[in-house]
């Protein structure tokens, strides 16, 4: 049996889609799997060159996806206008253009030609669509031999461009899954990070309070008898000094049994309709002495206009108290804190800045934790207590900072919760 040439050239395109059909379910690499398949549409239709163009829909254009040929690389910054040119034409009706003298052709745009230097003799266009809707347009380029362009090769790329269109749009659609996934996975992370913190600190409050009552007692009967030795003794004898230490050490172990307590009781919040401003204005009156004498520069920019905001006034009270004292003891000679509170995006924004001694970054992530202290004597307690009070708030606290050159704290505190 006689296989004419019509048949042969029937497999032949038969077999270059089931292997372009193959190429593209094969790899999520969406510019390699392009340029191969514009690569196997050039060879089999016999064209010069080639490109895809992807329609930026909010811009109402056509930009350059894949270009293939000699003068390629300039093509990839050039745009067409929807309606321009003849790919611009073809991406606005949705029909197909074979124009095999592109002199003759009124539509045809001669920008890319001008800036590449490539001479375009004649093309075959045909859009891009998925579910009736023009995603960007394919073209070859200069038919190769003395034969123009065909019937037969506008329905061979035709085929190719079916699957390309679905092909570019399922690549964004996984591109904009994966940024989502990406985004939500981060959230997530934090989430947990906050809720296992949460949890930790509720954990070592709750131990630590049933110890704290069996350590009261003692403490309170070991001062009792240092002062009563105290006063029995000579006031320059050794032993009425070591008195003092032992009364010293009593009173820094009850203030800690003390904040200990504070600590299991900002757990819970008596919530109510109030204003941030004067509460914050409350706390730096109180440490404006203490500026003073340190030389340091206390400035505040308070929005008088903020709206109130369900919050526990006094809890409030003593996470600003805790990160302005811990503000305060970063500046060792001279320095700055500023406070700054304002109403933005549904939040009370507060940002604290001092030009103290900073925090080493791989410190961070402990600041939180209960008695994690930078200092040399303290509970570690501050700033515990002050994440957790943001956290009953529903709010969010954030700390930035670098050795030697200060830190920031960011507070946001929800105008409805």
């Amino acid at each position: 049996m006689k296989i004419s040439l019509k048949d042969e050239t029937y497999k032949q395109e038969l077999h270059t889609l089931l292997k372009f059909s193959s190429l593209i379910s094969s790899s999520l690499k969406i510019e390699h799997v392009l340029n191969i398949a514009m690569e196997w549409a050039e060879e089999f239709i016999g064209a010069e060159a080639s490109t895809i163009y992807e329609l930026d829909v909010d811009a109402d254009e056509l930009f350059v996806r894949i270009a293939r040929g000699e003068k390629k690389e300039p093509v990839k910054s050039l745009k067409l206008k929807k309606g321009e040119g003849i790919a611009g034409r073809v991406a606005q009706t949705g029909k197909s253009m074979v124009v095999n003298d592109v002199l003759n052709e009124p539509r045809f745009s001669d920008k890319f030609d001008k800036v590449t230097g490539f001479n375009t003799k004649s093309m075959i266009c045909v859009p891009l669509m998925v579910r009736d809707r023009c995603v960007g347009a394919i073209q070859v380029l200069n038919k190769k031999g003395p034969d123009p362009f065909s019937l037969a090769d506008l329905e061979l790329l035709t085929s190719m461009a079916h699957q390309i269109a679905i092909t570019m749009e399922n690549a964004n659609l996984y591109s904009r899954l994966e940024e989502k996934f990406q985004i939500t996975e981060n959230e997530l992370k934090a989430t947990q990070e906050k809720f296992i913190r949460t949890e930790r600190l509720a954990a070592v409050g709750n131990l630590v309070n049933g110890i704290s009552h069996e350590i009261r007692n003692p403490i309170m009967t070991i001062g009792g008898f240092a002062y009563r030795i105290k006063e029995a003794l000579d006031k320059e004898s050794r032993l009425c000094r070591y008195a003092d230490i032992i009364l010293s050490e009593t009173d820094r172990l009850d203030r800690l049994v003390r904040q200990i307590h504070e600590f299991v009781n900002i757990q819970s919040s008596d919530m109510e309709l109030s204003s941030l401003g004067p509460v914050a204005q409350k706390v730096l009156e109180i440490y404006q002495p203490l500026a003073e004498r340190s030389r340091v520069e206390i400035r505040a920019a308070i929005d008088p206009d903020m709206p109130q905001i369900k919050m526990d006034s006094s809890q409030i009270f003593t996470a600003l108290s805790n990160v302005v004292e811990n503000a305060f003891e970063s500046i060792s000679n001279e320095g700055c804190l500023e406070l700054d509170i304002r109403h933005t995006d549904g939040f009370i924004h507060l940002v604290l800045r001092d030009t103290g001694s900073g925090i080493d970054n791989k410190q961070l992530d402990s600041i939180y934790d209960p008695f994690f202290s930078l200092k040399p004597r303290g509970v570690g307690l501050g700033l515990t207590v002050a994440h957790q009070i943001i956290m009953n708030h529903h709010g969010e606290i954030e700390i930035h900072s670098e050795k030697d050159k200060g830190t920031t704290v960011d507070i946001l505190l929800p105008v409805e919760n």
